[in-house]
């Protein structure tokens, strides 16, 4: 079955002619020089084969449904939900699985890497060599979309849909690059090395130039459908809508040559394997063969047609009538308020102008009014997209601003706040020089003002979240500080008293920081509330280690009788050690038996007084002066004990 002709004039250049149906519910697909793999949503990889479409494996059972299929020279993945499992290619057996902590939603493979975008907004790299798995935080909601190459990676989420650019570094987080700002949701993606690619939800095409990361051209909706899968390289596009179309475009002029209506069939997945294409859908996977004239067209080699030379560009009423209708296209976006698509309609008639001239040559002057035209509708068209932007980014600054003034703080993270900036910098910057470039139409003047508008507002947020990063700065520099304090307090080595006094008065420092911060300085009090808990905690963990030692100390001696035993037990022994140590003629084995002998007499003494034992302490008076001259460097201290015993004893 070959795809009916379609365009404007009833013929395109290619034609897709169906040549199978393979029966699958298909997800994705992938193929080599060999075979053709698809990923079906009944939890298996089926593998065809390229010679004669014969199923000659079907991989699996995964655990639940894969989400993407991919080969290399040794294996087939197939991504699941926490799972990515590994099939040998030489034996279709079961190689193994890498075990997911985030839940997968889309994935790609580059080259020894395989990246996953997760539920949770994160990506998840895994090195297939080395099993090394690394992850990093981009987004707060779904992580729908990624595509990578060499350099850059670029993602989509489910809250904005926006394409964002991440420049890949090996072995570190992605460093945000640039945000590219899109009328509708983007719905898939894909690349090359001059273009971004991203489908859209109403069914555009939008093509980012990578240099500069300017909208280079929209190519329009056939159908007002979501754009259900990309293929791109530097030559070719082929892009499927969810339902029924199929669409083959030629990357740097946004001409489309081919298409194929597949019947209405949701359409999942497309790959394209030179003159073939193969079409995932929910019934079948469909192989088909791309026709210039009888032979067959291969789009994975360089452009060697020149597509517009066919029989309607050689007419100068064509060109010309070609171009009107683009003009057409630009002014309805005008119309609608879609300037930075009109911008592209625009260049897009100009450049037709331009790569036209040769059938041109009888119609000099229509050529130049329609250039005129057109260069005076592309000027209006990008100042109006401009002041757009600016509008649009003043509003975003304004709410960052208004949220700073109300709460105090803002939702937007570190490095969302950093692009925010810089893309509003760059945005004036940029709007300065059109509009001194475009100084003789008025709008230009306008332009001018309302840069010089967000340059202010953008200054005055600025000075906003400065002020607010100074309280972060201030809460973590006193918490660092407090943790200093700590750390030398242990180092020294000091009583667990004093830790405990030290901790009270962090623990009021702390609460003291608390009621001075307001509620809207969320962040300030995390790490203030954070620092207050633990140090409450520790308080309370020495706390009960000093009362518990305390308490055991108490309990020793428990009843008056065991204290006058006990006592008794001693005054009986005293004697007999005091002429111990008299006999010793090691000073200092004699001095450490003396200080051992006094210490249980002090003891002992503080256990008299505790229970009133008058008598007791008399006696253990008399000891310790029994001991005086015993051992001549100990006297002040027997005469100390002497004198404590003579105080409490009166």
């Amino acid at each position: 079955m070959t795809s009916s002709p379609g365009g404007a004039d009833g013929t395109m250049p290619l034609t897709i002619e169906r040549m199978v149906d393979l029966e699958a519910d298909v997800v994705s697909i992938t193929h080599d020089t060999d075979h053709v793999y698809a990923a079906c949503r009944d939890n298996v990889v089926r593998v065809w084969s390229k010679k004669d479409w014969s199923l000659v494996a079907t991989l699996g059972e995964t655990s639940s449904p894969p989400l993407a299929v991919h080969v290399d020279a040794d294996n087939v993945y197939a991504t699941c939900g926490k799972r990515v499992y590994v099939w040998s290619r030489a034996s279709w057996g079961m190689v193994g699985w890498f075990e997911l902590s985030y839940q997968a939603l889309v994935s790609t493979m580059y080259h020894d890497t395989f990246l996953v975008g997760s539920r949770e907004g994160r990506i998840v790299s895994i090195n297939k060599e080395t099993h090394e798995t690394s992850s990093w935080q981009l987004y707060k909601s779904e992580l729908t979309g990624l595509w990578v190459d060499d350099t850059i990676i670029c993602t989509s989420d489910k809250k904005k849909g926006n394409v964002v650019v991440w420049q890949r570094r090996n072995g570190a987080a992605p460093s945000r690059m640039k945000e590219l700002n899109s009328k509708e949701r983007c719905t898939a993606l894909a690349g090359n090395k001059e273009f971004v690619i991203a489908g859209l939800g109403n069914g555009d095409i939008e093509l980012w130039q990578r240099e500069d990361w300017t909208l280079a051209r929209v190519l329009p909706h056939v159908v007002s459908q979501p754009v259900a899968a990309l293929w791109a390289n530097d030559y070719y596009l082929v892009a499927a809508s969810a339902q029924e179309l199929v669409t083959i475009w030629v990357v740097q002029t946004g001409q489309m040559i081919g298409r194929l209506d597949t019947g209405g069939e949701r359409i999942e997945s497309v790959d394209v394997d030179h003159d073939q294409i193969y079409v995932g859908t929910g019934g079948s996977l469909l192989v088909c063969q791309v026709l210039y004239g009888v032979a067959g067209h291969d789009l994975e080699t360089s452009i060697n047609v020149d597509f517009a030379q066919g029989p309607l560009k050689t007419s100068p009423y064509d060109v010309l009538e070609s171009v009107l209708v683009q003009k057409k296209r630009g002014d309805e976006l005008v119309q609608k308020g879609q300037f930075a698509e009109a911008v592209a309609q625009y260049e897009l008639a100009l450049q037709m102008l331009i790569d036209n001239t040769h059938a041109l040559l009888e119609v000099p002057n229509e050529r130049e009014k329609l250039t005129r035209e057109l260069n005076r509708k592309l000027g209006r068209a990008l100042i109006r997209s401009k002041i757009t932007e600016l509008q649009e980014l003043q509003k975003r600054v304004e709410q960052v601003s208004d949220e700073f003034e109300m709460r105090g703080r803002t939702e937007l993270e570190d490095s969302e706040l950093e692009a925010l900036w810089d893309e509003a910098k760059r945005a004036v910057k940029e709007s300065r020089v059109l509009a001194e470039a475009r100084a003789g139409d008025i709008l230009s003047y306008h332009l001018a003002f309302i840069a010089d508008t967000l340059e202010e507002d953008l200054r005055a947020a600025m000075e906003k979240a400065e002020k607010y990063k100074e309280k972060i700065n201030q809460a973590e520099a006193l918490v660092k500080h407090i943790l200093s304090e700590w750390r030398w307090m242990e180092r020294r080595r000091t009583k667990l008293d004093a830790r405990r006094q030290f901790l009270e008065s962090v623990v009021e420092r702390l609460k003291g920081e608390l009621e001075k911060t307001s509620a809207e300085d969320k962040e300030v009090r995390e790490i203030l509330t954070s620092a207050l808990k633990e140090y409450e905690h520790l308080r309370d963990q020495i706390t009960r280690i000093v009362s518990a030692a305390d308490e055991e100390e108490e309990r020793e001696l428990q009843s008056r009788d065991e204290a006058i035993a006990a006592i008794s037990g001693l005054l009986r022994l005293v004697p007999r050690k005091r002429d111990q140590i008299a006999s010793l003629k090691d000073p200092t084995e004699r001095q450490r038996e003396y200080e051992a002998l006094v210490q249980a007499l002090n003891q002992a003494l503080e256990t008299a007084k505790q229970f009133k034992l008058k008598e007791e302490i008399r006696n253990l008076r008399n000891e310790l002066e029994a001991l005086r001259g015993l051992n001549g460097s100990a006297d002040s201290s027997v005469s100390e004990m002497a004198s404590t015993a003579e105080g409490t004893d009166s």
